[in-house]
């Protein structure tokens, strides 16, 4: 699948690590979290040497720190690095490592502290520029750590957490590395239920923003090119578009709704049928309500549906604060209305950027998504 360049966005990554930052990229899943992560492990700056490192899978402390030591040893990363830095192509052929893969060792004998291991191993590199670690879908990890909720699962959690900081704020080490989390579950949401905001308050935001029309018009031609579509017509293009969301205008949306158009229609019309369409594909939405599930308890998730159902319905124009207070009576939750409405924002589902009273979506195509498929 092609890649659409969104250079200001790449700059604002770079610019960001080169004043020295750890970054977090917040964001639903198909924003382009992972697309600006690849772009950059495909095209890097000098002196700076990606990793990608994807941890949804993982669930303890010692498995995090495990993938992250075993993605640096990773021989293909070795041997770029060492192609690219003669001071680590010198230092690597001098240590000693033993059992890369389930396990890693510095010639010890007995079980391994991955996180003592992954803290010696940076604090030794030597190289010419940093290694920037990129960490995808670290919130999922934390949640997983997390389990049923038990004390020891949330400390363990918590600890995911605090070591990160530790290392970030580890002089020795940050010479050496730097971090990059993005994550499709926001993690200020999650460290803020854990009540460990403070490990991750030194983390700079970098958010992806939604195409500009001009954009759109863009990346919209070079998908209709790649269909063989290029001559729908111009008041076809500027409808897809507008079904997609002049504000919310984003990758995924535009190509899949292209992708259900068909070459023998290419009216207006035909665009109404293909976004009926493409609501039907359950896989590019479900993230959207399963993500909640996951995160909220029963009380709380009542909630957000009845607020999303609301702000849902056509005949609505978002919800206003007062029904959002009403609902958060309603069910009980009053004490966390203000808590689970941040997540709402944080996460891309309401704004309330057109009046601070009124939350609506930011997405039409959510939006009709949830009507249909959630709130009835």
């Amino acid at each position: 699948m092609s890649t659409f360049p969104r250079p200001n966005l790449e700059n604002a990554f770079w610019r960001d690590l080169k004043s020295g930052s750890h970054l977090l990229i917040p964001g639903p899943r198909r924003i382009g979290k992972t697309t600006l992560l690849k772009q950059a492990l495909a095209e890097p700056v000098v002196g700076f040497f990606p990793v990608y490192v994807f941890v949804e899978s993982v669930d303890s402390v010692d498995e995090l720190y495990r993938k992250l030591l075993s993605a640096l040893l990773d021989q293909e990363f070795v041997s770029r690095l060492s192609r690219a830095s003669q001071r680590f192509s010198g230092w690597v052929k001098q240590i000693r490592i033993e059992e890369i893969g389930s396990k890693v060792r510095f010639g010890a004998s007995g079980p391994v502290d991955h996180f003592g291991e992954f803290v010696q191993f940076c604090r030794s590199l030597e190289l010419d520029g940093r290694i920037v670690l990129m960490v995808d879908e670290l919130p999922q990890a934390v949640e997983n750590t997390l389990g049923e909720r038990s004390e020891q699962e949330r400390r363990e959690a918590i600890r995911m957490l605090q070591t990160l900081r530790d290392c970030r704020h580890d002089p020795a080490l940050t010479e050496r590395v730097q971090f990059v989390f993005a994550g499709s579950i926001g993690l200020e949401n999650v460290a803020a239920s854990l009540g460990a905001s403070k490990h991750i308050n030194d983390l700079k935001s970098l958010r992806i923003p939604p195409l500009t029309p001009s954009e759109a018009r863009a990346f919209l031609g070079q998908e209709l090119t790649r269909l063989g579509l290029e001559d729908l017509p111009q008041e076809a293009q500027e409808h897809l578009l507008g079904r997609v969301g002049w504000d919310w205008l984003i990758p995924i949306f535009i190509r899949r709704l292209a992708e259900e158009l068909s070459p023998a229609s290419v009216t207006p019309d035909a665009v109404e049928q293909a976004f009926t369409a493409l609501l039907t594909h359950q896989n590019l939405f479900e993230h959207w309500y399963s993500r909640l599930r996951m995160t909220l308890d029963s009380r709380e998730l009542q909630f957000v549906k009845a607020v999303l159902g609301y702000a849902a319905d056509p005949r609505n124009n978002g919800i206003h604060s007062r029904s959002l207070s009403n609902l958060a009576v309603e069910h009980g939750v009053l004490e966390r209305q203000v808590d689970l409405v941040g997540i709402l924002k944080h996460d891309g589902y309401l704004n309330n950027q057109e009046d601070p009273a009124c939350y609506r979506f930011n997405s039409p195509v959510i939006r009709e998504w949830w009507w249909r498929n959630v709130a009835n």
